[in-house]
């Protein structure tokens, strides 16, 4: 097993520094995890010996210089550490190809593939690894024995007590699960000879040459704590939630109400300037979890107990019966895996949406007068309506047709045309006055500014027809676009005329 930064076994490769500062301290070594052959890898216990990492450490060379074993734990080290932490960081751990299942009747097979673990590790299965689903099983109803309240009683009559000859408790129906996880693993292997340490009293001549770097497939009853960096981003594209007590949540759910708030012709710049914003503080506070001891901050994100990569979930029901299992039903499910794609598969799915993105940015908004939500206001009995707008309107441009309000009956009995007295414009332009001849005849008032039409209001400078509302889609010298605002009044206040 590997871990960044981590120098050689026992006392051989220890007095490499681990380069962080602790003044040249051996490098801490994570637990590795159970050791002994597992699989086909053969040639040596499996996890026996750590394989180098040091990606800040590389090895200097000189004319004359003599090398040794630690030396070329060091060449070997640097490349292999900067390929982990670049894995580790920038990809994260998931399958690269293959691993799939199979089950062929008590057998349950999982298929040769490639993935990377959360250390930045490759984990590579050569042959298929099978498993046993009754042996399986069997062992988990051992390790799990049911609670005395889950157990069937014998079958007897009411209030009575079981007698020694009573008919037998019916049996015992669980269901186990189970994660498949593939976790890293390294075998020793091709010994060859080897000058004999003075200081080894078992003066063994030959030692170990390579190392074989596999995976195991392990069976546990929790998955891997998943690593999702960056939670400001992933809030800010809808993809978690902001938690109770959440200030990073909330900085993002900030953000994305502002991008929201803008016109659509502006939304993707604003969103990629808060995506940067915030990727940027999630960048700064993040950090490696170090376990507890460590001599120096690892370099991988997580700790080595966190490092296997997640197959599948395996349910599998199950009968137990005078001390038999028996297996009834299996589900195997690979989704819950996490896939690893690769750069170009990314690229064509970021263009994907470009056709829309290129479309929105092209159109250019004219900027004509947009009407200010927030600003609309009824006064005088609900016969005054005011609203107000961003740039001036042209004089003369408002006309009773610029402006459509319909009320619609709670009660069933359809809509109702409102008549509009006139229209007028304050000195600045900025500001409309709408008088009705009387109230809205019923609870639910549609209102309709238009932009379009014969009739529509129009900008003063620049002279433009009027563009709808503030965050709507952009409009152009020829043609602007309606706003639509609907309100609900008080029923006593829209109760202006007789509905018989």
């Amino acid at each position: 097993m590997t871990a960044l930064g981590t120098g050689g076994p026992g006392g051989t490769g220890g007095t490499t520094p681990c380069g962080c500062g602790c003044g040249g301290a051996p490098a801490p070594d994570l637990p590795t995890g159970p050791t002994g052959p597992t699989g086909s890898c053969g040639g040596g216990p499996c996890g026996a010996e750590e394989l180098p990492a040091h990606p800040f450490l590389a090895l200097r060379v000189a004319y004359g210089m003599l090398l040794g074993e630690d030396d070329f734990r060091v060449l070997m080290g640097n490349p292999r550490g900067k390929l982990m932490l670049h894995q580790a960081w920038q990809h994260g751990p998931g399958v690269v190809w293959g691993l799939g299942l199979a089950r062929t009747g008590d057998e349950l097979a999982v298929l040769p593939g490639l993935a990377v673990d959360a250390l930045g590790r490759e984990v590579n299965l050569e042959a298929r690894w099978c498993l046993s689903l009754a042996r399986w099983a069997k062992d988990w109803a051992e390790e799990h024995p049911p609670q005395a309240s889950a157990l069937p009683a014998p079958r007897t009559a009411a209030g009575a007590a079981a007698p020694a000859d009573a008919e037998p408790a019916p049996p015992l129906r669980r269901t186990a699960e189970a994660w498949i996880v593939a976790e890293f693993a390294s075998c020793p292997d091709r010994p060859v000879p080897a000058l004999a340490d003075p200081c080894d009293v078992t003066r063994r001549h030959d030692d170990w040459s390579r190392h074989v770097e596999t995976a195991r497939i392990a069976l546990r009853s929790r998955p891997p704590e998943p690593w999702r960096p960056y939670h400001r981003v992933r809030v800010l594209l809808g993809l978690e939630e902001a938690r109770p007590g959440d200030p990073a949540g909330r900085e993002a759910l900030a953000e994305a109400a502002a991008v929201a708030r803008e016109p659509a012709h502006r939304r993707a710049p604003a969103l990629l300037a808060a995506f940067r914003r915030l990727a940027a503080r999630d960048a700064t506070a993040q950090a490696p979890q170090c376990a507890e001891g460590d001599a120096c901050p690892p370099r991988a994100p997580v700790p080595e107990e966190r490092g296997a990569v997640l197959l599948a979930r395996l349910t599998v029901a199950l009968t137990e019966y005078d001390g038999c299992v028996r297996v009834e039903g299996v589900d195997v499910d690979p989704d819950v895996r996490t896939a690893l794609l690769p750069a170009t598969t990314l690229q064509d799915l970021l263009c994907g949406l470009a056709p829309g993105l290129l479309g929105v940015a092209a159109e250019t908004d004219a900027g004509g007068p947009r009407l200010l939500r927030d600003s609309l206001a009824w006064s005088r009995e609900h016969t005054v309506l005011t609203f107000e707008v961003t740039a001036p309107l042209a004089p003369g441009c408002a006309e009773p047709e610029g402006i459509e309000i319909t009320s619609l009956s709670d009660g069933g009995r359809g809509w109702a045309a409102e008549e509009v007295a006139q229209i007028g414009i304050s000195a600045d332009g900025l500001r409309v006055r709408v008088d009705l001849d009387q109230r809205p005849a019923y609870e639910t008032v549609r209102i309709r500014i238009r932009g379009t039409g014969p009739k529509p209001l129009y900008g003063n400078a620049p002279r433009a027809p009027f563009a709808g509302a503030v965050g709507g889609p952009p409009g152009t010298l020829d043609e602007g676009h309606d706003a639509v605002v609907t309100v609900h009044l008080p029923r006593s206040a829209a109760s202006g005329r007789t509905d018989a």
